[in-house]
Formats: structure tokens, C-alpha cells, sequence
């Protein structure tokens, strides 16, 4: 084969690398003067003897990601954990999405090309990647969508929530510091923008972004599997509907707000933790000096109760308040236990629970939709379903609020118990000893209680696995709602409460039917007005006792009354002689359980109504592998399809170049044609625009850069008979030997590169070319087996070109 003598294209830079690197096809950014290199994996984190690195913490191996300029600086570099299979570049360059590989299972990456961090990672299902590929990158494409998002509607739940207060967010909880003493580092350096909570990692959602992002499509390997901005998976049709978009959004706003909960619940568990542990330290020296006296902890908490109600105790308590407990550790033990139940009041009613209440909203929206018919033809929403979940999330806002009560109620008894402490605390022979400013009943309802067993035991147990996993059980009542009453009934009872004679009384006839149902309404009043006054001593402001810690079993079972002294109460007290009972859990009132449980039907909700069940695929498309294996790329021009592909016959390559019209016409021509390599061999091939094919060759001379111009050889080839889908591993099937004389190539530029490389290092793969065929930014990207250098060339311009204008420029000046 014979290569013309031209000098093609023009050289802009030479990038070297310290290391072996790999050249993605899509390597180029579409819209910058950047391209991406991928690290090859080191060899010491893929042996089997070093996957383990100190106390039981693994070390799997990571790709390093490098943004490098087109003139050989580097901008960025970070690792992603495992194998990068795919790349793709977003259309406006600023994205780029990764396909990685780990024990982990699967997930795409988005990266910013600003700072190279990682925006938000997404799991795939796992048959996305083939085994049996044989080192093949797995196709990644992004698409841009011809619609955009639609605007919000006036009085949707979207709109609703814009024109509400904005909820407060909640910041991660920082870890602890396990080096007080020692100058942090990390103090000097940008603190990492808050992520995502971990049980919301699989939740659909759109791409984060500070600049609202088109509603383009990722398509992701040749199952064709689908998602809009890159992160919310839809079906694998090419354009997603007006309805599916509004779904999305209401999905984002929903993972925002789930995330808003569950970092509340996250910070409100550590702040108790923080008072709790003050708490356990000043009640362990309690129960120390009643060992020294050889008291049962029992005892010493009856003592401690006799101190509050005589002013005498024992030696325990005596030894607990003049020497343990000091002036500096009750003051201390306050702030702490007052920072610890602000903090969750606070959470509570400024995130928590406004959160929510926006989640109904966005709930009843979706359940206005199921009763429309434009919304039922393209989504699959379950009205019961949806029903439910607005059940589960109303009994959550439930527990929460009973939540907020415990902690005004502790924080109210604490602040007492601290003021008693105080002056319990004080030289009873002083002359200036104050006046007794606490609550009795309040100290008492801190000592039963808080300094015993805090309600919040309930709400967040110890346990070995913190955050819990569990759900509620299916049977759980979640909302239980009253059933509907007459309008006389509720008459009825309201002139009862305000003590007037009943409407029945003036003008009305009493018949045996109208006294049928006064008795009926007087059983139903008798039973509201037992319900209601219980809520009324539970929500009795006076009442310091916290909410729910003695349930009505408790109370009928044992007869232990609530104002019962804490001597009287002996399941709330365990002796130090016995060993650790087992932490014994009400699932009903843990918020993780309640948020677990809210977080899988929401996300069951949302991936049922795109019609995409959890770890399900698209429909895969079959491939051949006597083709896969093989050079090969496609590219859509004006609505046809163009593949090419190279394959080895004989003792020479052979290039097969197949067109399939428009879709959308009434007629679909299909042609093809192929061409011969003789002497020479093809090490890469890729489409650079809608015009050329850029051709890696190689001969006894060297390389050579190519290109084939294939809409001028649209006349010349065969078409197809009109009588099936024509596929190219059929063309080549049934027309490989179908030629006797095949012409070569028809070159259209040529660029000569230099000597075949010879080296002892190369590695066990071919040499990798990567393209911008976009206009300004027509790049060309080459990486030889070594992977140490990339040669950078300007393919929109040609040298020769350039010498012949500098020529006639010379030639002008002499004359």
C-alpha cells in the first residue's frame, strides 16, 4: 500500500508521562483544550498480599484520573475506586462521567472539570459490563435532549414548596477528633462540600448542579440502559416524556428532603449521645460510692430520692455530693444536657419536621397524577401505594413531634434537677444559704427518668450496628386515622363541652329513630371524650414527664403509677451483680427504622412508576463477537447510521463501510462497501466528523496518519436489497467473498509520524487514537503502546497548506 508524500495536519505539542497511561477514544473534552488519561492499575494493589493494610482496613485498587491541557500541563488528578471500563464527556465539557468496575459492584461517576472531584456516583446493574468483553471499553454516549425542562406549574407541589420558607439544612456530623492535643491539618485546608447521606445512594435523582442542567441522556452500553442527567434511570426510549421530566423533579426534591431527615436524625443522635455520656459519668460515681458502702444501685437511687424529699441521706450520697460532685462538674453536666436537647428541639422543628411536611405535598401531588389520564399513559403510579406512603410519612412526623415533647420535658427537668443540685450542694450552716427555687416535681421526673433511663433509649438504643438497617413490620398501622362523624354527632359533643341544651331540644321531634342515635352518638362521644382527655394530660404543658415512658401495659400489668417514687419502680433499675441484659428495642418508636422504612417505599414508588424495577437492565442487544473483537466505530450524519470496521482475512486487513438511511424516511437504503490493506496494517480507526475517517496505519516505512473522506464514496457502493434489516456482521457474512478484484483505500490525507517504536517495555495493547471533530476544536490525540508519550496534532489545519500560503506570500514580496 502506498501512502502519498503529504504533511497533513499540523503538530501543536508532545505531552510526556512519568508513567504508562491509557488513552480513552472519548479522551477529548467536546468543548475544551483538555483531554483525560486513565493510570494503568499498580501492580502491589492487585496481588492477593497486599489487599490488607492495617486493622482490618482494605485497600482495593484505584485507577488515578488525569486532566491534562493540550499544551502538556496537568490539571488535576484523582482516583477512582476500581476499574474504569467507560468515559464520556458531557456536551458542554463540564461533566465527565466514568464507568468503574470494583468489588463494590458498578457505578458511573460524574467528575467536575474544574476541581476533578466526584459530583455524585450512581450503581448500574451489574450485566452493563460483560465479562467475556476481552479488554473492550464498554460504550458510553451522552445525548442531547431536543426538549427542555418544563416550566413549574402555579400551584403544583413544586411551586407550593418555592414560595415556602426554605428548610435548614443539615450539615454531616465531623468526625470525632481522636488527637485533641495535636494540630489538625486538615483545620488549613477547604473543608469537602457536604454529600449525599449513604442510604440514599441507589434513590433516583438528577445530577446536582449550581447551573440547572438540560435534561440530556447517558446511554450506557449495548443494552442501551438510560439516564437523564446522567443519575435518574429511565426508560431506553430516546427522548423521555414531559411527565417522566416532572417525575424526576419531584424525585430530586424528594431525595433533598430525605437527605435533610436523615441528617437531622444523624445529629440528633449524636447530641444525645453527648448528654447521655455526661449523664452516665456523674450517675457512675453515684453508683461507685454505693459499692464503697456496699448499697445495690437500688438503693443508693431510693437514697438519693429520700435526699430530695427530707434532706437526709446516707453515706453515698453524702460522699456523691460533697466530693464527686462539684460546683465545676454540675455546671458543666448542665450546659451539656441543655446544648444536647436544644439542639435536638431545633433540628426538630427547623429541618425535621419541615421536611416532612413538604414530602406530603410532594406525595399528594403524585397522587393527584394517578387519577389523571395523561399521567397514567405514561406513568405507573399505584394509588393505593402512594396512599401508604402518605400514611408512613404522617405516623413519622408523628414520632418526631412526640420526639420534641420528650426533649422540652427532659430539658425542663434537667434544668430543675441542676438547680436542686445547686443548692442541695450548699453549706447548710452558711448564713447567706439561698431559697429553694426548684420543682419538686420536676427534679423527681429527672431522677425516675433522665438520670435513670432516658426516654431517648427508645428512640435511639444502644446497639452494636448504628445507624440499624431494620424496616417496620408490614402489619404496623403506621397513621391510623378516626373514622368520619356526623355533623350531629360532632353538634352533640360540642354542646356537651360547652354545657348549652342540645339543637334537639327546640323544634325537634324525639322519635324512636332520632333516640336510636343519640344512644349510638352517646357511646361514640363517651369513647371520644376518653381519648381526648388522655392526649389532654399528655399534652399538659405542667407535666414534666416525659411522653411514653410508661405504656399502658406497663401501668395495668404492674400498677405502677406515674407519680410513683423511683423505690417503687424495680424494672427500671439493674443491679450491677447481674450481667447486661440484652437492649430491648420498641421498632415503633426508632426514627431509623421509620426513615429506612420511608426511604424503600419512596424509592419502590419512584422506580416502579418509570417502569424500571431495582437491578433491572434494559433489554440487551446481541453482538457479535467476530466483529467486537475487531477495529471498529459508528457514527450517526443527518439521521443514517455509518459503521466501519476492520477485519483480518488472509494475510491482509480488509475495511467494510456500512450506510443505513434515515429511519424516518419512507424508504431506507441501505449501502456498503470495503476496501483492501495490503502491506500495511490498521492500528486504530475512529469517525472524526460528518466527512472523514482518521486511520492509525502501519508499514515497513513507519506510521502514517490517515484519513478516508466517506460521503465522496457514497456513489460507489453497493446498496443492499430493501428486503431485510441489514446488519454489518451480515454484509460481511454473506459478501466476504463475494469480490474478486478490491480497490484500497482512497486516501484523502496523509501525515507521516516517524519509525515503527521499539521497545522492550511496550505492553499487550494496541496503540489508541482520540478525536474533537467539533468546529474550533478539530484535535487529534495519539498514544502508542507504551503509553508514555501523547502527540497532539491540529487536524482542522494541514502543514503543506500553510507552506504553499507562506510561498505565494514570499513570491509576492520578491515581485
Amino acid at each position: 500500500m502506498i501512502f502519498p508524500d503529504r504533511t497533513s495536519f499540523t503538530p501543536l505539542s508532545i505531552i510526556p508521562l512519568p508513567s504508562s497511561h491509557m488513552l480513552h477514544p472519548r479522551s477529548c473534552n467536546p468543548a475544551m483544550d483538555l483531554i483525560v488519561l486513565l493510570s494503568l492499575p499498580s501492580p502491589s494493589t492487585s496481588t492477593s498480599g497486599s489487599l490488607w493494610k492495617g486493622k482490618g482496613k482494605e485497600i482495593g485498587s484505584k485507577t488515578q484520573i488525569s486532566l491534562w491541557r493540550t499544551g502538556g500541563s496537568k490539571v488535576w488528578q484523582v482516583g477512582v475506586e476500581g476499574d474504569v471500563q467507560g468515559l464520556a464527556w458531557n456536551e458542554d465539557g463540564l461533566i465527565l462521567s466514568l464507568l468503574s468496575s470494583s468489588s463494590n459492584g458498578n457505578f458511573v461517576h460524574h467528575l467536575s472539570v474544574h476541581t476533578g472531584e466526584i459530583i455524585w456516583s450512581v450503581p448500574v446493574p451489574s450485566d452493563l459490563i460483560d465479562e467475556n468483553r476481552k479488554g473492550r471499553w464498554v460504550e458510553m454516549k451522552w445525548k442531547v435532549s431536543q426538549n427542555g425542562w418544563a416550566k413549574v406549574k402555579n400551584g403544583s407541589a413544586l411551586d407550593i414548596i418555592d414560595s415556602l420558607p426554605t428548610v435548614t439544612p443539615v450539615d454531616p456530623p465531623k468526625p470525632p477528633n481522636q488527637l485533641p492535643f495535636m494540630r489538625q491539618a486538615a483545620l488549613t485546608q477547604t473543608p469537602p462540600k457536604p454529600t449525599i447521606h449513604p442510604s440514599l445512594s441507589t434513590f433516583p435523582a438528577l445530577l446536582p448542579s449550581t447551573i440547572p442542567l438540560q435534561p440530556d441522556i447517558l446511554h450506557i452500553g449495548s443494552s442501551e440502559y438510560s439516564l437523564l442527567t446522567g443519575t435518574f434511570a429511565s426508560p431506553s426510549d430516546s427522548e423521555p416524556s414531559q411527565e417522566m421530566m416532572e417525575l424526576s423533579k419531584i424525585s430530586d426534591k424528594i431525595v433533598h428532603l430525605l437527605d435533610i431527615i436523615l441528617r437531622g436524625i444523624e445529629n440528633a443522635e449524636i447530641h444525645f449521645r453527648e448528654g447521655d455520656k455526661q449523664t452516665m459519668i456523674c450517675r457512675e460515681d453515684l453508683e461507685t460510692c454505693a459499692k464503697q458502702q456496699a448499697m445495690s444501685i437500688q438503693d443508693v437511687h431510693s437514697d438519693l430520692f429520700r435526699f430530695l424529699m427530707t434532706g437526709r441521706s446516707g453515706v453515698a450520697v453524702n460522699e456523691w455530693m460533697g466530693n464527686r460532685l462539684t460546683g465545676r462538674t454540675i455546671t458543666k453536666w448542665d450546659q451539656t444536657l441543655d446544648t444536647s436537647f436544644r439542639t435536638i428541639q431545633n433540628l426538630i422543628i427547623e429541618s425535621i419536621s419541615p421536611a416532612l411536611e413538604r414530602l406530603v405535598l410532594l406525595l399528594e401531588e403524585m397522587r393527584g397524577w394517578s387519577r389523571t389520564p395523561k399521567y397514567q399513559t405514561q406513568l405507573q403510579l399505584n394509588e393505593n401505594d402512594i396512599s401508604k406512603a402518605i400514611d408512613l410519612v404522617l405516623g413519622f412526623a408523628k414520632l418526631v413531634e412526640g420526639m420534641r415533647r420528650d426533649a422540652e420535658h427532659e430539658l425542663k427537668a434537667a434544668s430543675e434537677f441542676m438547680k436542686w443540685l445547686k443548692y442541695a450542694s450548699q453549706d447548710p450552716s452558711s448564713d447567706d444559704l439561698p431559697l429553694p427555687t426548684h420543682d419538686l416535681k420536676s427534679v423527681w421526673s429527672f431522677m425516675s427518668n433522665g438520670f435513670v433511663r432516658s426516654s431517648f433509649h427508645d428512640h435511639f438504643p444502644y446497639l452494636l450496628v448504628r445507624p440499624p438497617k431494620d424496616t417496620l413490620p408490614s402489619d404496623h398501622t403506621t397513621y391510623p386515622r378516626k373514622t368520619t362523624r356526623s355533623l350531629d354527632e360532632v353538634l352533640k359533643e360540642t354542646s356537651q363541652e360547652l354545657q348549652i341544651d342540645h339543637p334537639r331540644n327546640v323544634g325537634v321531634v324525639d322519635t324512636p329513630s332520632v333516640q336510636a342515635n343519640e344512644s349510638l352518638g352517646s357511646e361514640d362521644t363517651s369513647m371520644d371524650m376518653s381519648i381526648s382527655g388522655i392526649n389532654e394530660v399528655q399534652d399538659d404543658d405542667g407535666d414534666l414527664t416525659p411522653t411514653g415512658i410508661l405504656s399502658d401495659d406497663e401501668e395495668e400489668n404492674e400498677g405502677i403509677s406515674r407519680f410513683s417514687s423511683p423505690d417503687t419502680v424495680g424494672n427500671k433499675y439493674v443491679s450491677s451483680e447481674e450481667e447486661e441484659e440484652e437492649v430491648k428495642r420498641v421498632m415503633e418508636k426508632e426514627p431509623w427504622v421509620w426513615a429506612n422504612t420511608l426511604i424503600r417505599d419512596l424509592e419502590g414508588l419512584v422506580k416502579s412508576a418509570v417502569g424500571r424495577a431495582e437491578g433491572d437492565g434494559a433489554e440487551r442487544i446481541e453482538r457479535d463477537d467476530e466483529l467486537e473483537l475487531n477495529l471498529r466505530d459508528k457514527r450517526l450524519v443527518d439521521g443514517g447510521l455509518w459503521e466501519v470496521v476492520v477485519l483480518q482475512q488472509d494475510d491482509m486487513q480488509r475495511l467494510w463501510l456500512l450506510s443505513i438511511g434515515n429511519a424516518n424516511d419512507s424508504l431506507t437504503i441501505s449501502k456498503f462497501a470495503t476496501f483492501s490493506i495490503s502491506e500495511a496494517r490498521c492500528l486504530s480507526i475512529r469517525f472524526f466528523d460528518d466527512e472523514e475517517i482518521v486511520l492509525l496505519m502501519e508499514s515497513e516505512n513507519g506510521r502514517y496518519l490517515t484519513t478516508l473522506r466517506y460521503p465522496d464514496i457514497s456513489d460507489e457502493m453497493v446498496e443492499l436489497p430493501a428486503m431485510r434489516e441489514w446488519r454489518l456482521v451480515d454484509v460481511v457474512r454473506e459478501y466476504r467473498d463475494a469480490f474478486e478484484d478490491i480497490p484500497s483505500i482512497p486516501i484523502g490525507r496523509s501525515r507521516y509520524l516517524g519509525p515503527t517504536p521499539q521497545s522492550d517495555d511496550i505492553l499487550e495493547r494496541d496503540s489508541e487514537i482520540a478525536l474533537n471533530g467539533r468546529k474550533g476544536r478539530r484535535l487529534g490525540c495519539i498514544l502508542y503502546e507504551d503509553g508514555k508519550e501523547v502527540q497532539v496534532w491540529d487536524l482542522d489545519v494541514d502543514e503543506d497548506d500553510e507552506e504553499e500560503e507562506e510561498g505565494e506570500e514570499m513570491d509576492g514580496v520578491e515581485e
